[in-house]
């Protein structure tokens, strides 16, 4: 038990004051504790105003950079989870390795107060970080009248900070720390060598993820002049296709105040171990496109190569790529001429799928508010539907009945969520106060109807996903509980949500008791976060959960969140020790195996910030997996809406095909399985979106494989 004093309020705590153990403990109950404790260290931090308009301060740049690049390890990293420890304010003046916690404070200590006065002192620190990631602590004073210095490297300014009663910064852990025991110091910033400092000891932990941008070739600092200064900050834009089928990823990277940019993967061309990418903006046509929100690679057209859709605030636009029938990449405009020239709007995502299952990929429109979703503002966020009907998009949004697209909203997908053979609408929704929120939507296809008209239910109460005040943003999709149906997982202002399918499209929040919903940040701020994803990151067999984090406007830190499943129903948080603890204002996400090592990597873009390609270094060498690429017939060629299933060891797992919704991004759409130790597959089949199963046999692991539908 420790005894925490905030001026004149003591707080208590029992058990979690000193640091977590290290990396090598193995214990997912003790983890599992630890995680709790951070939750109980939260509660007790100083009170401050909950939410984005406290805070006073915007973020200040990175000024360390990305991380040098990291050979993959292949090493199995223990859950460390604990990232915070309350503080009692103790002092040394000789360097230490005895936590703040650890150590008792003495009246000599108080009393004598050494050549600079009395040591500065925090409240609440990081327990764990990891080289290249981020720790952050909650001070007693100003962060401008203090230093910070970790194993004995001053930290210099923190990447964020907030600045009101309880000062809070969030710092670069440098990528050369050695893992093990470190010791942070907090001085004066005026002070001599020799004045009295508060100490707090903390875990290094191997990271999960180092950010490779530099080495690539990707790095971009979003460019987002010309926003007006009222509207929200939530755009950026970024997607990943082969759209030179060489095998190797591309990229198409937005701005707002300049141009997006195109850029081809060439595979590893230098002498670091990365893969390497040079920009094609200007040489393939793509030249002149900004106030870029989302972007997205598809074969619209079926004719095997990958165009690109590119969602703007203002006119969108659609590029068909002339690789094949041309025999080189070059991209055409073709908007108008495919019917989706249409009103200028914000639009932030787009859903891809043949819904009226006559072989061809038709879409759906996400759109937001043109500036900032409140009465009085100029909204535009109406959504469409359209029809491919043999290349020209039609208008169909009425189909969808009256009440459809007149919400503000963030990102769709087409998925078949009871398994009956047609392919189901899920809209994620910003349900903002007044008449311009709704909820989530649902709708149930339910087949032809007359004249023309395909019918579809509104199901989005029935079905469990409209929960009313959800400001709801990213949207993944997988069958998280094993089960063969595809269950939902979204991002929130406040808590996240993990929705959970019975089979019959029939959700139940499982949010609380999987221990995702992570509703405040540490230092107790409401959590915001955007893109969402669900994958294997260590290839353990279990999909893990991801959200990018950030402000509405930039106004303090809002980490990043990463949930590692624990395979028994429950996530452990493992934001800080994995290195993904970004506090800068994370929008667009995708992901994409960029460097083909089966350990899928991530890619955010955030807002006024440094793009982040964070390689995944967790995968284990002794864990197995497998890609799967689809190759459909007619002009759904992507095979977006197949079904892949998979099993070893007698577990079956399954892959629904879809576009990877996210948020204001499109990631590579193959399937990925991590299948642990074991290293044969029992069965794999495919049920295409025509309904034909597909059996294949003789699939080895540890590969990417391209399977066309009859061959």
């Amino acid at each position: 038990m420790c005894r925490v004093g905030y001026g004149a309020v003591f707080v208590v705590v029992v058990g979690g004051c000193a640091p977590a153990g290290g990396a090598g403990n193995g214990n997912d109950a003790t983890a599992s504790m630890q995680e709790s404790g951070l939750h109980a260290s939260e509660g007790t931090t100083t009170s401050s105003t909950t939410g984005d308009a406290a805070d006073e301060t915007s973020p200040t740049p990175a000024s360390t950079g990305s991380t040098a690049a990291t050979e993959p390890t292949t090493t199995t990293i223990d859950p460390v989870t604990t990232t915070a420890t309350t503080i009692d304010p103790v002092t040394t003046t000789e360097p230490t390795t005895t936590g703040a916690s650890d150590a008792a404070t003495t009246d000599a200590q108080t009393e004598e107060s050494g050549p600079a006065g009395p040591p500065p002192g925090a409240v609440l620190a990081s327990d764990v970080a990891a080289p290249g990631g981020w720790l952050y602590m909650v001070l007693e004073q100003p962060i401008d009248d203090v230093t910070l210095h970790l194993n004995g490297v001053d930290l210099g300014s923190p990447d964020s900070r907030i600045t009101n009663d309880t000062p809070v910064g969030v710092w670069r852990v440098p990528s050369s720390v050695a893992v093990g025991e470190a010791e942070l110091r907090l001085a004066w910033a005026d002070a001599n060598a020799n004045a009295e400092a508060f100490v707090h000891t903390l875990e290094i932990v191997s990271p999960r993820f180092s950010d490779i941008a530099d080495a690539t070739g990707l790095f971009n600092l979003h460019d987002a002049t010309g926003s007006p200064p009222a509207c929200a900050e939530s755009h950026t834009g970024v997607g990943f296709g082969d759209f030179d089928g060489d095998g190797w990823t591309d990229a198409f990277v937005g701005n707002v105040g300049s141009p997006g940019r195109l850029l081809r993967g060439q595979g590893n061309v230098d002498d670091d171990p990365e893969p390497d990418f040079i920009d094609v903006t200007s040489d393939l046509g793509v030249d002149g496109i900004d106030a870029v929100a989302m972007a997205t690679f598809v074969d619209i057209d079926g004719d095997g190569d990958q165009d690109l859709y590119v969602g703007r605030r203002g006119y969108n636009v659609l590029f068909d790529n002339r690789l094949i029938p041309d025999g080189a990449a070059m991209f055409v405009d073709v908007t108008a001429e495919r019917g989706l020239a249409i009103d200028s709007q914000r639009t932030m995502g787009v859903a891809f799928g043949d819904y009226d299952a006559d072989g061809d990929l038709d879409m759906y429109e996400v759109n937001h508010a043109w500036c900032f979703p409140e009465e009085g503002s100029e909204i535009r966020a109406e959504d469409h539907l359209f029809r491919n009907d043999g290349g020209t998009f039609v208008e169909r949004t009425a189909d969808l009945g009256l009440s459809a697209g007149v919400s503000v909203g963030f990102s769709a997908a087409w998925v078949d969520l009871e398994r009956d053979g047609d392919q189901d609408l899920v809209v994620i929704n910003d349900d903002v106060p007044g008449s311009i929120g709704r909820t989530n939507e649902v709708w149930r296809n339910d087949g032809p109807g007359d004249a023309g008209a395909w019918q579809f239910t509104d199901v989005s109460l029935a079905s469990g996903v409209a929960i009313a005040g959800i400001n709801g943003m990213g949207l993944a999709i997988a069958d998280v509980d094993g089960d063969g149906f595809a269950d939902l997982a979204f991002s929130n202002i406040g808590e996240n949500k993990l929705l959970l399918n019975d089979g019959a499209g029939v959700f139940s929040d499982v949010s609380e008791p999987a221990g995702i919903e992570r509703a405040t940040t540490p230092w107790d701020r409401t959590s915001v976060t955007w893109a969402t994803h669900l994958w294997d990151h260590d290839n353990d067999g279990d999909v893990d959960l991801y959200f990018t984090g950030g402000t509405i406007k930039a106004t303090g830190p809002v980490p990043d969140a990463f949930f590692d499943n624990k395979g028994d129903g429950t996530f452990v948080e493992l934001t800080w020790s994995s290195a993904l603890a970004d506090p800068a204002q994370g929008k667009a996400s995708a992901l994409v195996d960029i460097d083909r090592d089966g350990a899928w990597d991530v890619v955010t873009a955030a807002w006024e910030d440094e793009l982040r390609v964070w390689k995944n270094l967790a995968a284990p060498a002794e864990n197995h997996w497998l890609d799967v690429d689809l190759v459909g017939q007619g002009a759904n060629r992507d095979a977006i809406g197949a079904i892949v299933e998979l099993t070893a060891d007698g577990v079956t797992q399954t892959c629904f095909h879809t576009q990877r919704p996210s948020l204001g991004a499109g990631g590579e759409i193959a399937c990925h399985f991590g299948l642990g130790v074991v290293d044969s597959v029992e069965a794999l089949s495919i049920q295409w979106p025509d309904g034909e199963v597909q059996p294949v046999e003789g699939v080895d692991v540890d590969q990417r494989i391209v399977l066309a539908q009859g061959g």
